[in-house]
């Protein structure tokens, strides 16, 4: 097909904006530099509603058409949006067919798919052959399928080569007492797990003094609630330490933690261990070569965002309590990998915990995990196996889009 005069992609929550959308958009600009961008951001359980934002100061010369603006998309006619085509990185994928109907343009979706909403798509893209088997189970048809790579080693990748570019060619020095916490995107995770974090710092410190700790912080935080999300007090269900802020470091009873807002992937890469709950931040690590401890605390599972039904408990009163008990029964059913690096091997390589946890646990299982350098190791080289072919999925996105020959009524 023709390149396309007008790129439309679909997303909306950190994962898919930070680590997926970046390497599509600087793909695009490479390859068909006289295509527009327009973002549109649908409704979606794991949104922050920082998204536009950072959108804002991290990309230019796209278009953001927000959540708001949905329903004003269909006064555009198919004529309009002849040339036109959409990708679709998350969110429901309803959203996404429906403007297809009223569109009539080809639409690719990345890692999903229903088999409701097939109609609308002209095809899939998807990380690795391994996702085959959970296609061929929602019934999406295989011959519409293409591998392509996980979008967020172009981003790691991308990111790397800009802070190298910035600094004559030098990484942040490499130190094996550096320990670094990711707590994730969104005001709920931070203002929990900061004090979580503390105490499991304060914990593992007085087993190795020699540790040191950062915080990654991020961009997805708004910033006029940082500080109030850091020195939150430790709530009893999870645990920890209040902290108090001075300038980027958050402190509590002697232990100092680094807060890291800028240069975010380089300052990870630096670090012997990566302590996350999971996300688009688990496969960043892993691409950076940095072993990691995974957990999901069930501590209060009212507040784990989901999608689907489950995740639309969360608009009726009286609903989150429900969905918590729902996900506490289903935890305790299901084996299921919860970080991105085991879900793409289809294997233990990183520790996943999935349970009530307490900082005096997590810290156990980390300072388990540094004295036995075997599995740091183990780690690191199933990450190098693994994510070394995915460079280049956005260049492999376009080239397939290009590829595509509509069939003739």
């Amino acid at each position: 097909m023709p390149i396309p005069h007008c790129l439309y992609i679909a997303a909306n929550s950190p994962g898919e904006i930070a680590g997926w959308l970046k390497p599509i958009a600087a793909s695009v600009r490479q390859r068909w530099p006289k295509c527009q961008i327009k973002v549109i951001l649908l409704p979606c359980p794991f949104a922050t509603g920082a998204e536009s934002r950072v959108l804002t100061e991290n990309l230019e010369d796209l278009e953001i058409i927000p959540a708001s603006d949905y329903l004003k998309l269909f006064r555009l006619s198919a004529q309009e949006q002849r040339n036109s085509v959409l990708l679709h990185l998350g969110g429901d994928l309803m959203y996404s067919a429906l403007l297809l109907w009223r569109w009539k343009i080809p639409a690719w979706s990345y890692q999903w798919g229903r088999r409701w909403w097939d109609w609308a798509f002209a095809g899939y893209f998807i990380k690795d052959e391994g996702h085959y088997d959970w296609l061929r189970a929602h019934k999406i048809p295989l011959d519409k399928t293409t591998v392509v790579g996980d979008l967020v080693v172009d981003d790691v990748r991308m990111s790397m080569e800009a802070y190298l570019a910035r600094h004559d060619g030098k990484l942040p020095e490499h130190h094996d007492n550096l320990i670094s916490f990711l707590p994730g995107s969104r005001y709920i995770e931070l203002s929990n797990l900061a004090p979580f974090f503390l105490e499991t710092a304060k914990l593992m410190l007085q087993k190795d003094p020699n540790l040191r700790f950062q915080m990654i912080i991020s961009p997805f935080i708004e910033p006029y609630r940082l500080a109030k999300a850091l020195t939150t007090p430790p709530h009893p269900a999870l645990g920890g330490l209040k902290g108090r802020l001075v300038g980027d470091t958050l402190t509590a009873e002697g232990i100092s933690i680094d807060l890291i807002r800028q240069n975010r992937l380089p300052r990870i890469s630096s670090s012997q261990l990566a302590i996350s709950i999971p996300g688009t931040k688990t496969a960043e690590a892993a691409s950076l070569g940095v072993p990691q401890l995974v957990f999901v605390p069930m501590n209060r599972p009212e507040y784990i965002p989901v999608t689907g039904l489950l995740g639309l408990l969360d608009w009726i009163p009286g609903g989150r309590f429900v969905k918590g008990m729902l996900l506490s029964s289903m935890q305790r059913k299901l084996d299921l990998y919860v970080s991105q690096p085991n879900i793409l091997a289809q294997k233990d390589i990183i520790p996943e915990i999935i349970n009530v946890v307490t900082p005096a646990g997590i810290a156990e299982t980390a300072i388990q995990l540094l004295n036995h350098p075997k599995q740091l190791a183990y780690q690191k080289s199933e990450f190098s196996r693994l994510y070394a072919p995915h460079v280049g999925a956005a260049q492999r996105i376009l080239g397939a889009i290009e590829a595509y020959e509509p069939c003739q009524p």
